[in-house]
């Protein structure tokens, strides 16, 4: 029959045997743990005496001190030596970081120092730059030129209250807050000149600025002598000496208007273009091109000669604005060659 463990005869029985087992295996081992606790005990409370003994002839001295109470002192005497030792171990490592910091805080001084030197120059800088902006922004005519770096409230760098008095920041700081006021200005005008310089760009990508043949300027626009009668006579443009079969450009993109001839300017080509520019070239020998096609500037449209009542190769060359005819001299001379 097996074991009810729910019994109490059962219960006995099984306590009986783990004692048993219990006293059988560790029964030596815990006599003698027994036994070495029961010595040291005794061997703690077993007294020393200590005797003074001096050099003199009076009485010698002694008293009596258990081994306890001299462990209790060593342990005591060891943990202060520990303690101790922890504690300048730990005042040295604080010495030493207040020496770093020390030298730290000089060399954090000698920092700012230079940061406000680069500021004040960086500041100086930005003061000579200042006038290149203003000029720039003139050119496009615009209205607030004059006043474009007027301080408003929003560049016054509010004093801070300290103790209740008014302590006005440092001049760096000023400065810093000053420059990025009038950054922010920068980049609002700078999107101007740049949205003006994209406007003056395709007038003059339009306007006629280069020479139309390579030669040099025999007739210049105005009053003067003309090779086909005595008479003073009115030039409406500049005739342009050339080699012969020299290559005629367009000055500026359009389409050709008209090709012509007549027995004074012999074959001709007009070119309209954007912004009321209309062009002339006379005297041709050979055209390249049709009514009505479109060219770019510096597209050849045709090549020199000495037709119609021209005496030397050359290109008769004329700008018209609107209905007027103007001086293309200026043209060739700014926007050179």
């Amino acid at each position: 029959m097996g074991l009810n463990p729910f019994k109490d005869s059962n219960l006995d029985d099984l306590q009986n045997n783990v004692s048993g087992f219990l006293r059988d295996h560790f029964g030596d081992l815990y006599y003698r743990i027994k036994e070495s606790i029961s010595l040291c005990v005794n061997k703690g409370r077993e007294r020393i005496t200590i005797m003074l003994i001096p050099h003199s002839e009076k009485k010698i001295g002694s008293f009596h001190i258990r081994i306890y109470t001299i462990l209790l002192l060593i342990c005591i005497i060891i943990t202060t030596i520990t303690i101790t030792s922890v504690i300048v171990i730990n005042h040295a490592s604080t010495i030493k970081g207040v020496s770093k910091l020390k030298m730290y805080g000089k060399n954090s001084k000698i920092q700012i120092e230079k940061y406000k030197e680069e500021i004040n120059k960086l500041y100086t800088q930005f003061q000579r730059f200042k006038p290149e902006i203003t000029y720039l922004y003139s050119l496009t005519h615009a209205k607030d030129a004059n006043s474009l770096w007027a301080k408003g409230s929003g560049g016054v760098v509010k004093a801070v209250d300290v103790a209740g008095q008014g302590v006005v920041p440092p001049m760096e700081i000023l400065n810093v807050e000053e420059m990025e006021q009038e950054l922010k200005t920068i980049n609002i005008v700078l999107d101007k000149i740049k949205s003006f310089m994209d406007r003056q760009k395709k007038i003059i990508e339009n306007t006629p600025s280069i020479w139309p043949v390579e030669g040099y300027i025999i007739q210049k626009y105005g009053m003067g002598s003309s090779p086909y009668s005595t008479n003073a006579h009115f030039k409406k443009g500049l005739e342009i000496a050339t080699f012969p079969g020299s290559e005629i450009m367009a000055t500026a993109p359009g389409k050709v208007e008209s090709i012509r001839w007549n027995s004074k300017h012999g074959l001709s080509i007009s070119i309209k273009h954007k912004y009321g520019y209309t062009t002339h070239y006379s005297h041709c020998q050979r055209i390249t091109v049709s009514a009505d096609q479109k060219v770019s500037k510096g597209d050849v449209i045709g090549y020199t000669g000495k037709t119609g009542k021209a005496k030397r190769h050359l290109c008769f060359y004329q700008i018209k604005i609107g209905t007027v005819f103007v001086n293309p001299l200026p043209y060739l001379n700014k926007l050179a060659r």
